[in-house]
């Protein structure tokens, strides 16, 4: 009887300390963070960007990451955003420069590459966004999207603060 009390109160004591370790899932984020850090792409843990759709119904905010690639040059460009998830055609995004030609097939060119969780890539003064929900991310995806920004800066001459076209 002696040794099942004991058992139970060391149990009692372990287990606050069982919470505070990180689930298995929360370790593999953290690799993956680590690993888009390392290619030089920050990490926020944000709010999904809405349609305005969603906004008029109101739906509840759905959280997901930003990796981010800073371009220092990127003021003068102006900004874009490029719905990577199916947007209603009748639906204009009034916050949405409409991208040129050769932008959007730069975009389509690359798109392979990024996950098929992302819901937006977008540009704004500080430089390359995309946002996704981390649904199978994996070290290789991550490698892609940087990989991703990377061309689409060098094809579209991003990284000079010009589009090559102009």
């Amino acid at each position: 009887m002696g040794w099942l009390i004991a058992v139970v109160v060391i149990g009692f004591m372990l287990a606050p300390v069982m919470w505070i370790l990180p689930s298995r899932r929360q370790t593999q984020q953290a690799q993956i963070r680590t690993h888009a850090r390392s290619l030089g792409l920050s990490v926020k843990v944000v709010a999904m960007p809405k349609t305005r759709r969603a906004k008029v119904r109101r739906e509840e905010d759905v959280f997901g990451v930003c990796y981010s690639r800073f371009l220092p040059n990127s003021k003068s460009i102006g900004s874009w955003k490029y719905w990577l998830i199916d947007v209603a055609e009748d639906e204009d995004e009034d916050d949405t420069l409409s991208l040129d030609a050769d932008l959007l097939q730069t975009i389509k060119k690359y798109q392979h590459l990024l996950p098929r969780d992302a819901s937006m890539l977008e540009l704004t003064p500080l430089g390359l966004n995309i946002y996704w929900r981390e649904v199978n991310a994996s070290a290789d995806v991550v490698t892609n999207i940087s990989e991703c920004f990377d061309a689409i800066i060098s094809d579209t001459g991003l990284e000079n603060g010009v589009k090559r076209s102009e």
